[in-house]
């Protein structure tokens, strides 16, 4: 057995079986997963933090912002090129830093910017040079015609759409992983645009993450030839969507949250509060303003931009116990998401189609007829959903902005099976390899 990664049957198989080999080991994964750790009854800190960058109870939430300078260099790629060989990649990415999806406070103080940096300012010359030219074939009409290539502003934060932090963090990533790859995979630089799958959910902001992502990855002359396809839904579930059950687990996971925040009047009481402080007077639902998940995603946006916490009144302000009360509660909610069957048998059922089609990629790779790079743009749910279809542990910083999950795609040069070579893949999760997780966890 070769530790770290996970072998895929191919010899004499077909695709439908190599398919149901897959679901079945996800299957085999629930009759042995049982969570580890103990579950914690979340608690709102008291004390309030002077210095909310450095305490070490907000160090976490700074995590989920995933700053461009703070992504690292993770564990894609080998170790051992001469005995594995790289077959090609499957990626899936969340977008990047956005702006809020409801109107609040001090919106127009927040700076949403980033710093230039070479790469940033190539990107937009490239862009500006593609647009003028017209080569670019993601400028034709096609499903994203008429998409903006970058925000519209530089500082704002607007509704729902990507920043220019979120496009940084994206050139950032796909720098990285080309110099995790382009040592052990030199065809990662002649790829031609034949040989790359581009999926992205109908939003600018994945859109446009694609596009920052693929540049700091390929060739500038293949990704001016990529056309970007349209994912209906943002869990890519292909020809393999319209399953009526799933709502009926969808229903049964919504009762108990709502079960769960109703057995917790202290932070119902925390949330409806600092939603008040946070929501302006346009926002759209005032509902928001009482879910604790609706107020951790408008905080972010003052968290992940050093901006002050906005106030309701001078005497009534959002505190940093609030936030961090806020934070911990919703991680505490994902910990015990993570323990229900009905969402395992959701995020499943939601995930069949990606999973199918990740399955049938593989099999392209493997027999050499491509695509060799295949990637998916995204939201935190694509990511949440297979993340616990695949049975990875939970884990609130998988879902940071331009999070990623890649599977690696190997042959083993030192294995063969009745002239077969032996044929396995890793997987990874914001750089680290949780392939050993799955394996020990998911194998009968």
């Amino acid at each position: 057995m070769f530790h770290g990664f996970l072998r895929v049957p191919v010899q004499h198989r077909v695709l439908y079986i190599v398919i149901i080999w897959i679901l079945i080991l996800i299957a085999g994964l629930y009759k042995y997963l049982e969570p580890r750790q103990r579950a914690l009854e979340p608690v709102v800190t008291a004390e309030l933090f002077h210095n909310l960058g450095i305490d070490i109870k907000t160090k976490r939430i700074f995590k989920i912002c995933n700053s461009p300078r703070d992504i690292p260099i993770g564990d894609e790629g080998i170790l051992e090129p001469k005995q594995w060989v790289l077959k090609g990649l499957l990626i899936l990415i969340r977008h990047g830093d956005r702006g809020p999806l409801q109107h609040i406070r001090n919106i127009s103080s927040i700076n949403c910017g980033t710093p230039d940096t070479e790469l940033l300012n190539s990107y937009k010359n490239y862009l500006h040079n593609s647009t003028i030219s017209g080569k670019a074939l993601w400028v034709t009409p096609a499903a994203f015609h008429g998409f903006p290539l970058l925000p519209t502003h530089n500082r704002q934060c607007q509704l729902g759409q990507l920043t220019m932090q979120g496009v940084n963090q994206h050139l950032q990533l796909g720098h990285i992983l080309k110099q995790s790859y382009i040592n052990i995979w030199p065809k990662l630089t002649n790829l031609s645009h034949h040989e790359i799958s581009v999926y992205s959910t109908r939003y600018h902001r994945t859109f446009q993450s694609a596009l920052a992502f693929l540049y700091g990855l390929v060739s500038v002359d293949t990704l001016s030839k990529l056309v970007v396809q349209e994912s209906q839904s943002m869990y890519f579930c292909f020809k393999d969507c319209g399953c009526q059950i799933s709502e009926k687990y969808m229903k049964l996971v919504q009762k108990d949250v709502a079960y769960q925040l109703k057995s917790h009047p202290a932070i119902s009481l925390l949330a409806e509060t600092t939603g008040r402080s946070i929501f302006s007077s346009s926002a759209e639902n005032t509902k928001f303003q009482e879910d604790p998940h609706a107020v951790k995603d408008a905080l972010l946006t003052y968290v992940c931009h050093g901006s002050s916490l906005p106030c309701e009144t001078p005497t009534n302000c959002v505190r940093r116990q609030n936030v961090v009360g806020i934070f911990a509660y919703t991680d505490w909610v994902s910990h015990q998401k993570w323990k229900n069957w009905d969402w395992k048998r959701l995020c499943l059922l939601r995930s069949y189609g990606l999973i199918r089609h990740i399955v049938s990629q593989m099999l392209g790779m493997i027999s050499s007829s491509g695509p060799y790079v295949v990637l998916y743009s995204g939201h935190d749910h694509t990511i949440e959903h297979l993340s616990t279809a695949l049975g990875l542990q939970n884990d609130p910083l998988l879902l940071r902005y331009a999070a990623r999950i890649v599977f690696e795609v190997y042959h083993n040069t030192s294995e063969t099976q009745g002239g077969a070579s032996g044929l396995y893949f890793r997987l990874l999760t914001n750089g680290k390899d949780v392939t050993k997780q799955y394996y020990n966890n998911g194998t009968p």
